[in-house]
């Protein structure tokens, strides 16, 4: 059933845009007008009737709904729909459409999906008040009746509970507690029991979960805790590092900034088929190709531009660490869709491919078509990415990020 924007939907979001008849530059640095209209007719020093803002505001709902409805396929309820087109208009579809917010929900994963909406709080500079109350209203109203399997915040779903071991902390972020402020953190005595509706993945001995009952996202360090198994995978191989051609995206003939995923399946194409793509910048004759097919941020697209050049290949959305190692060891590439942006603690982002080209017992070794990542910050270190290392932890926090086995990535 094709949903629709209710009152309710359409009050957040104005409460939130507000409008504006003349343009401006948002936190972003987006020109924008009326109720946060963007877009090539957007020109600095425009004015607009509050007539043409509420005409605009009504031509980008409908958009904005049918990227929700085209690419939710789960049983949602309308508050669900309301907090969902709110979001996308702020963030944007493609944004939506690549986040882990959409992997969890379409996995019903309701809880999961929730949990998603305070990683989007970031503006050029770190995180925005402005963002941080949006997100949380948001969340609010996702929540608001309850899920379609039953489940709510007075009746939750549990999918583990855990007691503490000893005298121990809930933490903001997975470091040691001394270095966090008393608001980064929570005393817990030995034998605290809690349940848990979500659980992300560990790294460093630390889990990320969202308690249940309310009870917020915190870390655990998972030593101190009965009830947390270890998600750590390990391979009997030493590793391997495949010979790949790197290709930077930063000198593509056109929308560099947006051509990540081509570039990466540019790398697999020229390993696979040497040859194919020559020259310094032979992914311009990739992305010219994928061009002529649609958009370089559709995986289909990928795909079929792939099958162009008698590669056959399939999008999958359920890679894990032990599959990019097998790949690996069976001589194939792999190009895979992480969240680069923000740091560590909370990646985020409408998404990033780069292409995995082997592994070792701490990481892998990867071609980022952008640069040098730092995890810790999530900002680039360097422009040359070309075989540069990202950790176990690293590849965990930002490619699979709520589960061992959600990673998204293209497979040979």
């Amino acid at each position: 059933m094709t949903l629709t924007t209710s009152s309710d939907g359409l009050d957040l979001i104005k409460h939130f845009e507000c409008c504006h008849l003349k343009a401006y530059y948002c936190p972003s640095n987006i020109l924008t007008i009326g109720w946060g209209h963007t877009g090539p007719d957007v020109k600095e020093g425009k004015s607009i009737t509050q007539q043409q803002a509420d005409d605009f505001l009504v031509s980008d709902i409908k958009r904005f709904e049918k990227t929700v409805n085209d690419s939710v396929t789960v049983e949602i309820k309308q508050n669900m729909f309301d907090s969902l087109v709110s979001f996308t208009y702020n963030c944007g579809s493609d944004a939506f459409r690549n986040s882990t917010l959409l992997r969890l929900l379409n996995s019903s994963d309701y809880e999961g999906a929730a949990g998603q909406f305070s990683r989007w709080v970031n503006g050029p500079n770190g995180p925005l008040p402005g963002l941080v109350t949006r997100r949380e209203f948001e969340e609010k109203l996702f929540k608001k009746n309850g899920y379609p399997d039953g489940t709510s915040e007075s009746k939750p779903k549990i999918i583990a509970n855990i007691k503490a071991r000893n005298n121990t902390v809930l933490k903001k972020e997975p470091t040691d507690s001394s270095s966090l402020s008393n608001e980064q953190k929570v005393s817990i005595p030995e034998g605290k029991e809690y349940g848990l509706v979500w659980m992300g993945q560990e790294a460093d001995n630390h889990v990320k979960v969202s308690l249940a009952y309310n009870g917020g996202n915190w870390f655990i360090f998972a030593p101190h805790w009965d009830g947390i198994q270890s998600q750590s995978t390990s391979s009997s191989s030493g590793g391997r590092v495949l010979p790949v051609r790197y290709f930077s995206q930063r000198d593509n003939y056109r929308d560099a900034s947006r051509t990540c995923f081509s570039s990466s399946c540019a790398m697999l194409l020229e390993y696979l088929k040497p040859g194919t793509l020559p020259g310094e910048r032979g992914d311009d004759k990739y992305v010219q190709t994928v061009f002529g097919i649609g958009d370089t941020t559709e995986q289909w697209v990928q795909v079929s531009a792939l099958k162009k050049y008698g590669v056959a290949s399939r999008f999958v959305q359920n890679g894990s660490v032990d599959l990019l190692k097998r790949e690996i060891d069976s001589g194939k590439p792999v190009p895979i869709g992480i969240l680069h942006k923000g740091p560590s603690s909370a990646p985020s982002g409408g998404g990033h491919w780069i292409c995995v080209i082997g592994y070792d017992e701490s990481g892998f070794i990867c071609h980022d078509p952008w640069g040098k990542l730092n995890d810790t910050t999530g900002n680039y270190d360097s422009t040359n990415g070309s075989s540069v290392h990202y950790s176990n932890s690293c590849i965990k926090r930002r490619w699979t990020v709520a589960h061992p086995n959600d990673g998204w990535c293209v497979l040979t």
